[in-house]
C-alpha cells in the first residue's frame, strides 16, 4: 500500500479528494486527514514515518501548506509532497520548488490528473525504496498482502543480471560497464516517446545488476505489445549473456526489497553459461531449477581424481574436456556447475594430500573466479586447465612458468601501479603476462588477498581520493578520466560502492578547500 495524508480546509473538497482516491481501487490507502496546519503538524509528528505521499492545499489556517512542506523537507524527506491550489499562476508552487515538491494539482480536482499523479508517486516511491537499504526502511513498514498481479496493478518489476554466475561475481567486474553499453538498455524504451514517464532503470546491488520498474500505460499499449517482457526481449539477441527475471506478482512498494531478493535468488538458481534467458517468477509457482545427474558426474570426478593423483597430465586434461562437454550437453545451470567444480577441486586436493605444497587453494573463491571470468564453455575449459596445470606443477615439484612466481607477481603488481590510469582489465593483464584470467586471479589473490580487478579499483579510488582531498575545484569528470574512467557516472558509482559515499559527499566530509 501507498499511504496518503490529505490536508484541505474545505470539508466538501476534502471528502471529494478522499472519495476519488478510494474509487481507484489500487494500492492507495488514506491514513490521515487534516483541515488546518497545526492538526496536520501534530499528525506528522506522530505518524510521519508511515506517510508516503502528502497532498496539501497551500492556503490553510494556522500553518500554511508551505510551512508543512518545509517541515517535511527537513525532517521527513521520504514523503512526496503534492501541492493542491486554486492559484493557476503557480506563484506559490514556484516558491515551493526549493523544497523538492513532487507535483501540483489545480482546483477543481480533475480525477484523471489526480489518478496520473498518484501513479507517478507510487512508481517514485518504488524507486525510493529500491535505492534505500532495507535496514533504513525502519520498523514502521507494514505488511502488504494485497498480492495483486502486475498486470492488474499497472506495474511490472524486472531484475536483469549480466553474466552467468552472479552469486559470487566481483562487485567491480570490469566487463560490466562495457556490456551495459553494448546492450543499450535505455534505447529499448526511448524509441517509444509515449513511454518516457513510464519506466525507471535503477542500479542494483552490484554493477552487473539493473532493476527496471515499468508502469503500464492505460491507453491499450500493453495489448499492442508494449508490456515489459516484449520491451526487454531484444536484449536476448545481443552479445553479452543476460538473465532477465520478471516478477508477475507485484506486492507493493513496502515489499519491493523482498521482491528483488526473490528475483536475485531465482536468477542464481536458473542462470546458465553462454545463454540469455527471460524468466517469469511467481512466489506461488516457483519450481526448483533442474538438478544435475550427480551419479554420472560423480563417476567423472572419481576418474579425474585418480588421474590427478597419478600425475597423468595428458589423460587428465582430455578427461576434463569430456567433463565440460558433458556439463554443456546436460544444459546445467551455473549453480549446478559451481557445486560440481567445488566437489572436483575438493576431491583432487584431498586425494593429493601431502603432494601439494605452497599456499592452500581457496576453492570457493577459485571456482567463483573461474565462472565469473568465463563467458563460454571454451573459456571455462581453458581457465580450469590453467588452474589444474599450476597444481600439477606444484605436485611435480616444477617451478611455475615463469620460474619464480614471486618475481612475476611483483612485475604484475608494478605494472598495475604504473598503468592503472589506463583502460586495463584482468583479461588484458593476463594476456600480457601469458596467463588465463582465472589463473592470474588465483595466484594474485594468494599474493594480495584480492582479485586483480579489485586491486585496480583500489589503486584508482585511492588516487581519486588524493586528488579530491587536494583541491575541491578539480572537476569530478576530469578526475574520473585521469584515473581510468571515461564515464564519470560509472566512476561515481564505483567510488560510492568502494567508500560508502559519492565523490561530492567525500569532498564535503573531508572539508576540502578550494
Amino acid at each position: 500500500m501507498m499511504n496518503i495524508f490529505v490536508i484541505e480546509d474545505e470539508p466538501p473538497i476534502l471528502r471529494e479528494i478522499i472519495a476519488i482516491i478510494e474509487s481507484f481501487h489500487e494500492n492507495y490507502q488514506i491514513i490521515g486527514k487534516a483541515q488546518n496546519g497545526q492538526e496536520a503538524m501534530d499528525f506528522l509528528n506522530n505518524n510521519g514515518e508511515s506517510v508516503d505521499v502528502m497532498i496539501t492545499d497551500i492556503q490553510i489556517p494556522v500553518l500554511s501548506g508551505l510551512d508543512l512542506i518545509a517541515h517535511v523537507h527537513q525532517h521527513l524527506p521520504h514523503i512526496l509532497c503534492i501541492i493542491l491550489t486554486g492559484y493557476s499562476n503557480f506563484n506559490y508552487a514556484k516558491k515551493a520548488i526549493r523544497y523538492n515538491v513532487f507535483d501540483y494539482l489545480l482546483k477543481p480536482i480533475d480525477e484523471e490528473e489526480l489518478h496520473r499523479q498518484l501513479k507517478k508517486a507510487y512508481a517514485q516511491k518504488c524507486v525510493d525504496y529500491i535505492r534505500s537499504r532495507p535496514e533504513d526502511i525502519g520498523e514502521n513498514m507494514i505488511e502488504d498482502t494485497s498480492a495483486q498481479s502486475s498486470e492488474d496493478s499497472g506495474y511490472q518489476l524486472a531484475f536483469l543480471s549480466l553474466g552467468s554466475f552472479p552469486m559470487f561475481a566481483s562487485l567491480y567486474n570490469e566487463l560490466f560497464p562495457e556490456q551495459w553499453k553494448q546492450l543499450a538498455l535505455p534505447a529499448l524504451f526511448e524509441k517509444y516517446p509515449d513511454l518516457q514517464e513510464h519506466y525507471w532503470i535503477i542500479d542494483g546491488l552490484t554493477l552487473g545488476e539493473k532493476i527496471v520498474l515499468y508502469m503500464t500505460p492505460e491507453d491499450g499499449s500493453q495489448r499492442s505489445g508494449k508490456n515489459l517482457s516484449k520491451l526487454l526481449e531484444p536484449l536476448l539477441e545481443k552479445a553479452p549473456a543476460i538473465t532477465i527475471a520478471i516478477d508477475t506478482r507485484f506486492l507493493g512498494i513496502r515489499n519491493i526489497h523482498q521482491s528483488i531478493l526473490d528475483l536475485r535468488s531465482f536468477i542464481n538458481r536458473h542462470a546458465r553459461l553462454e545463454e540469455s534467458q527471460l524468466l517469469f517468477y511467481t512466489k506461488e509457482n516457483n519450481p526448483p531449477a533442474p538438478e544435475a545427474d550427480y551419479q554420472k558426474f560423480h563417476s567423472y570426478c572419481q576418474r579425474l581424481t585418480g588421474l590427478f593423483v597419478q600425475k597423468n597430465v595428458p589423460l587428465f586434461e582430455a578427461e576434463l574436456k569430456n567433463y565440460i562437454k558433458a556439463i554443456q550437453t546436460d544444459h546445467l545451470t551455473t549453480a549446478c556447475v559451481y557445486r560440481l567444480l567445488q566437489d572436483l577441486f575438493h576431491a583432487c586436493v584431498q586425494a593429493a594430500d601431502d603432494s601439494l605444497t605452497g599456499p592452500q587453494l581457496n576453492i570457493q573463491y577459485t571456482v567463483g573466479d573461474v565462472l565469473m571470468l568465463s563467458d563460454s564453455y571454451r573459456s571455462l575449459t581453458d581457465n580450469l586447465l590453467s588452474i589444474f596445470a599450476s597444481l600439477f606443477e606444484n605436485m611435480l615439484k616444477l617451478e611455475a612458468v615463469p620460474r619464480d612466481r614471486t618475481k612475476i607477481l611483483l612485475k604484475i603488481d608494478t605494472y598495475m601501479k604504473e598503468h592503472f590510469t589506463e583502460p586495463i582489465s584482468t583479461k588484458f593483464v593476463a594476456e600480457m603476462f601469458g596467463f588465463t584470467p582465472a589463473y592470474l586471479s588465483t595466484i594474485f589473490r594468494e599474493y594480495k588477498s584480492v582479485t586483480p580487478a579489485d586491486y585496480i579499483i583500489r589503486l584508482r579510488i585511492d588516487k581519486a581520493k588524493e586528488l579530491l582531498t587536494a583541491d575541491s575545484k578539480c572537476k569530478i569528470k576530469e578526475i574520473a578520466a585521469f584515473v581510468g574512467y571515461e564515464d564519470s557516472l560509472y566512476f561515481s558509482k564505483v567510488f560510492k560502492k568502494a567508500t560508502g559515499m559519492s565523490p561530492k559527499q567525500f569532498i564535503e566530509e573531508k572539508g576540502v578547500s578550494g
